[in-house]
């Protein structure tokens, strides 16, 4: 037999109307009969977790540059036709330094140009610019897609040169982004490039020369920010802080010794504010060359 359950309120209740021997003796009132239970509805289904579209076209784009990747077989020389420093990219919590680099590969069918985003090993970075030579592994295929072969390269010139592997470096953007050839430029992000082009019509250029690069412990639309101390030519000094592009800082810092002296180009407002214009400092022959 089931054990009955005891309900302590009634009980109490019981107890101070009759003793307790007499409380424990007697039933319980039984309780109303329940209504019948209504049938319960069977739990909905789990719902399938949302994917967000922002990671479906990140992992789309991965796919279709591991397809490309794994056609690009063809070794072949190339020649650097243009260059874009661009700010850094993250890769699952990791920071790839990437650039533009259009070139002239020649293939066997002809010479073509083309034009990839990849890391640019530190090592040849300061040379890097049009006019070097490069080995590559062009598409078996599609004229418009090279990735430069760094490891072939690095063996051509006699140097060992270190760069990451991760997927998501690379792209083939459309024609109109690609560098002008023959120039360095520098491409931002969040209106810096727009802010730059209305100083060039509003404020002055000047000439100063390089004193200093100090690192600062930020970090700005995916650049490194640095105190820049600059020196014109009538005597006066300047300390400015900046975002520097890689290819710029590659040819003014070698180590941890700043390039003293190196010409710097900056825009000067009617209040005597300085910024420094990268691209027109990177036109500089002494800074597009190998010292």
């Amino acid at each position: 037999m089931p054990q009955r359950r005891i309900d302590l309120n009634e009980l109490a209740k019981r107890v101070r109307r009759r003793g307790l021997l007499r409380a424990l003796a007697e039933r319980p009132q039984r309780p109303p009969p329940l209504a019948p239970a209504e049938p319960i509805a069977p739990p909905p289904a789990p719902l399938a977790p949302k994917q967000d579209s922002q990671d479906t076209d990140e992992f789309e784009a991965i796919s279709v540059v591991g397809g490309r990747l794994a056609r690009c077989r063809l070794s072949a020389a190339a020649v650097i036709t243009g260059l874009a420093d661009l700010p850094a990219i993250g890769v699952g919590g990791q920071v790839i330094d990437v650039a533009l680099l259009r070139m002239r590969v020649r293939r066997p069918e002809g010479d073509f140009e083309c034009c990839v985003r990849q890391h640019v090993p530190r090592e040849i970075r300061a040379v890097m610019a049009p006019g070097a030579g490069v080995m590559v592994l062009a598409h078996e295929n599609d004229r418009a897609v090279a990735v430069v072969d760094w490891t072939a390269t690095g063996e051509w010139i006699g140097a060992k040169l270190t760069f990451p592997m991760a997927e998501q470096q690379y792209d083939w953007p459309p024609r109109e982004e690609w560098p002008e050839a023959g120039e360095i430029e520098v491409y931002d992000i969040d209106g810096h490039h727009e802010e730059l082009d209305e100083r060039r019509v509003t404020w002055g250029l000047a000439s100063a020369d390089l004193v200093s690069l100090t690192p600062l412990r930020s970090r700005v639309d995916q650049r490194d920010e640095w105190q820049i101390a600059l020196r014109f030519n009538d005597g006066g000094t300047v300390s400015v802080r900046d975002r520097v592009p890689l290819l710029a800082l590659a040819r003014l810092r070698m180590g941890n010794e700043s390039r003293v002296g190196a010409p710097i180009d900056v825009l000067v407002s009617r209040d005597g504010e300085v910024a420094v214009d990268w691209e027109a400092t990177l036109r500089h022959p002494e800074l597009r060359s190998s010292r």
